[in-house]
């Protein structure tokens, strides 16, 4: 297309512009994930669970890869016998298939595995088929409640507003409606609508529909069979002196004892806050560390570093397919089919292989720095940083990060995800360096040993702190006091 413009008067020329399409060719440089790696770094912030997931999915789509039981044969064969990616060439099919049978040779007649260890086959597919069954979603709070209308005797209008209100509940099991607003809602009176709640609210679990706490606890202390009826008088008619803990006032106007008051103050403090909670948890109800952190037996300071191979199945690639490509007289669709198939399988074992070295890596780093923490505990942890590992280890910090994602540690001290073992510092004014959770756990320990009718304030555990050589700000104790879920002094006093 030509854009004619008008003569310039002075030169007396026409400009034009030509505007076409064509083909150039440009040389740049750049950043680009080969197919290898992005499995690779799919699979290394899978954990252990999801991997073993991600192995049965990958056997189900690939006729190329088998699971093979653990036999004197297979034992041969180790981790580190995973070859090398090849340098990219150009390559013709026939030299496609000698790198095949050549990655295959060094894997064929064997298997692979992280682990040594034997496993049968049949106990295994029970263990998982047992845990799939017990990590399958729980039914929903509002499912929960309308199976329950079937015990009640509902009318056809009463259903209707027990179905609005079981909407109206959310994931903490309060009613986040009012009855004036459900009953111009439905157009039914407000008598109706306390009516049908009388009866949701009497429902499991205890405390459900409640409009507020003082309602919530009510329900419930009305629903034990032990005798609760001071601690229904305190939180009906002094539950804001009884929120400040003021047991002399209450024992004063209910004309009783500060012994009795106690005693319902512990009653009231077992009762669930939440009644909803136990539906909305999303969390897994178990975990399986992907690292195991011992001591060594003839060591007691050695620690050793396992990352756990045992639930991942033992692999290799199905002979029977390798000599039905050696074969001549295989056509060469069938050939380029599995040829395929049985590269995707290399490199699977190979990014697996890659996946468990790196997370040993990373592991032993870790073990290096906060060895402290696995004889003496969270008050030991030393400030890390994922870029500390990282310029340690020789890789990306983003590559660590994938790495510790939802996984978690077996060691001494208990099951810990690996990002607990990450913090920021604080400057001591020694000049060294504290944790940030080291400096978190020394507050819970300072209030845990402190004289209950005298509680530390938040200025008085700065002071100790200041004692111990860590500057902080009141409002950053205060902060870390918030984290730890501790209430302030005159809340923590006991009269």
């Amino acid at each position: 297309m030509i854009v004619r413009l008008p003569f310039d008067n002075k030169s007396k020329r026409c400009y034009a512009f030509c505007m076409d399409q064509r083909l150039i060719q440009k040389q740049v440089q750049k950043l680009t994930l080969t197919p290898q790696l992005r499995q690779f770094l799919h699979l290394l912030q899978l954990p252990i669970f999801e991997l073993e997931q991600k192995i049965e999915e990958e056997l189900t789509q690939n006729p190329a890869l088998e699971e093979v039981s653990a036999s004197p044969e297979s034992e041969s064969t180790d981790e580190s016998e995973v070859p090398e990616e090849p340098a990219p060439k150009q390559e013709t099919p026939d030299d496609t298939l000698q790198q095949i049978e050549s990655l295959a040779s060094e894997l064929e007649g064997g298997t692979w595995s992280g682990d040594a260890s034997q496993n049968n086959p049949i106990e295994s597919q029970k263990k998982r088929d047992y845990q799939q069954s017990i990590l399958t979603k729980p039914s929903s709070l509002a499912d929960y409640l309308e199976w329950e209308l079937g015990i009640l005797k509902l009318s056809p209008a009463q259903e209707e507003i027990a179905h609005e209100i079981i909407g109206d509940i959310n994931s903490d099991g309060y009613l986040t409606a009012s009855v004036e607003e459900l009953a111009a809602s439905l157009k039914c009176s407000t008598d109706q609508v306390e009516e049908v709640l009388l009866q949701i609210q009497a429902l499991d679990p205890p405390g459900i529909a409640a409009r507020n706490l003082q309602e919530n606890l009510l329900i419930q202390l009305r629903k034990e069979t032990f005798d609760t009826s001071l601690a229904q008088r305190i939180v009906q008619n002094y539950f804001d002196p009884f929120k400040r803990k003021q047991f002399d006032q209450i024992a004063k106007g209910l004309g009783t004892n500060v012994n009795k008051i106690n005693a319902a103050y512990e009653q009231i403090s077992k009762l669930e806050p939440k009644p909803g909670r136990i539906f909305s948890s999303e969390e897994p109800q178990f975990v399986i560390p992907d690292a195991k952190i011992s001591f060594d037996s003839d060591s007691e300071e050695k620690l050793i570093v396992e990352i756990r191979q045992d639930r991942i199945p033992r692999l290799r690639i199905n002979p029977t397919y390798l000599r039905i490509v050696r074969q001549k007289d295989t056509d060469q669709k069938t050939k380029t089919f599995l040829r395929g198939k049985i590269q995707s399988g290399l490199e699977l074992l190979r990014a697996i292989a890659q996946r468990k070295s790196t997370l040993q890596l990373i592991t032993e780093e870790i073990v290096r720095v906060q060895s402290l923490f696995f004889t003496k505990g969270f008050a030991y942890l030393k400030p890390l940083r994922l870029k500390d590992v990282a310029q340690t280890v020789g890789i990306h910090e983003s590559t660590v990060s994938r790495a510790i994602q939802g996984k978690y540690m077996d060691t001494p001290q208990g099951t810990i995800p690996y990002k607990s073992f990450f913090s920021s510092k604080i400057e001591t004014e020694e000049g060294t360096s504290e944790s940030q959770k080291s400096t978190l756990e020394r507050v819970k320990m300072l209030i845990a040993n402190e004289n209950k009718k005298k509680p530390l304030s938040d200025s008085k555990l700065v002071r100790l702190l200041g004692h111990e050589g860590i500057k902080l700000a009141r409002r950053t104790v205060a902060k870390y006091r918030d984290i730890l879920k501790i209430l302030p002094a005159h809340l923590r006093k006991q009269r």
